[in-house]
């Protein structure tokens, strides 16, 4: 792990706007929770201690939703260590101190007393390198307590005058930046605006994260004919793969394809051949599938969202031109789909990390 921390490498590009369905009512009404904080701030740590990036989605992949879908090999991994997060005993605070009042009354200390004890111990594990989780507590009455949060402290710096401390955050709430934090009369003011009563360090223990597959890293970059690239299907996360001789919808493999096509920089509307290992992708009985033999006529039309340049990070579709099908996919594999539905866009994909 370095001691300096790149935000736009270590956390999340989407901001936490996860709805969790825990149940479904006879008459329908879906039981539901907001956010994976917790699964987000522990796969952020999971991913630093183990000195990888995490995965590159970007929230314009994921519109209108602005995250990953329920069934996309990410969402799945941060609500699994959601859970993981509230498996724990500490946990229970993000309860028992929603009940504490914010200065002491008698015996009993409150929030602010509790927060300034447990700052310590948390300086010294930034000060030896260690980021940890914290349990941030705004809620006031325990049926509001999931109005509290989690985020990762990655340092603090310490005016030596004053003592003032400023804690430097990866809040899941805001993509890609630090947020910095310090004490007020008020609380604990974040400059991403929010003012939290106190925290405490959250219990983590670590895991080695999957080898997820990532988008791009170069977003912005075009996509050119002729130059290999890597295809994931954006709905599940998984990477479009040769397997077994046909293609496949997988979490891990190094299958690239080549985009021939007659235009050096490939645009909303160019049609171009899909190739892998001298195989052309196509689509036979309504099935995606690879021809040896290069038909010039079967063609994929490239349909940008927004039109324009195909760039990496861009959301595309891949109308198949002889049949009039889009290029779609399930978490079985890929299939067709004759109307644009969100499991018809596809983005540049970056390798998987390694294992």
């Amino acid at each position: 792990m370095t001691d300096r921390i790149d935000p736009t490498h270590a956390a999340y590009a989407f901001a936490n706007k996860f709805v969790n369905v825990l149940l479904t009512l006879p008459d329908g009404t879906p039981v539901q929770t907001a956010g994976r904080c917790g699964g987000m701030s522990y796969s952020v740590l999971d991913h630093l201690t183990a000195g990888r990036d995490v995965p590159a989605w970007g929230a314009e992949l994921f519109a209108p939703g602005r995250v990953p879908p329920d069934g996309h090999v990410l969402a799945e991994h941060l609500r699994r260590r959601q859970l993981d997060s509230f498996r724990s005993r500490s946990a229970l605070r993000f309860v028992t101190w929603s009940v504490l009042p914010d200065g002491d009354v008698g015996p009993v200390a409150g929030v602010r007393t509790r927060t300034r004890r447990e700052l310590p111990a948390i300086l010294r594990a930034l000060a030896q390198g260690r980021p940890v989780v914290l349990g941030m507590v705004v809620a006031r009455t325990p049926l509001r307590s999931g109005d509290n949060h989690q985020v990762v402290a990655t340092g603090f710096t310490r005016d030596d005058a004053t003592g003032e401390v400023v804690l430097t955050l990866l809040d899941p709430n805001t993509p890609r930046r630090e947020v910095t934090l310090v004490e007020t009369p008020d609380g604990w003011r974040a400059d991403n605006g929010r003012l939290w009563r106190g925290f405490f360090r959250h219990a983590y223990a670590p895991r080695t994260p999957p080898s997820l597959p990532s988008a791009s890293r170069h977003p912005a970059a075009r996509v050119r004919a002729g130059e290999p690239l890597a295809l994931a299907h954006v709905a599940t996360g998984r990477l479009l793969v040769v397997a077994d001789g046909a293609p496949a919808l997988r979490t891990s493999g190094t299958t690239t394809w080549v985009p021939t096509a007659d235009a050096s920089l490939l645009v909303d509307g160019t049609t171009i051949h899909l190739v892998s290992c001298g195989r052309a992708l196509t689509v036979l009985g309504g099935t995606p599938c690879l021809r040896t033999v290069h038909d010039p006529a079967d063609t994929w039309r490239v349909v940008v969202d927004g039109g324009g340049p195909w760039r990496q990070g861009s959301r595309v579709r891949l109308l198949h031109t002889q049949t009039g099908a889009l290029l779609a996919g399930t978490p079985d594999g890929p299939t067709t789909s004759w109307t644009p539905a969100p499991c018809t866009w596809w983005t540049v994909a970056a390798a998987p990390a390694a294992s």
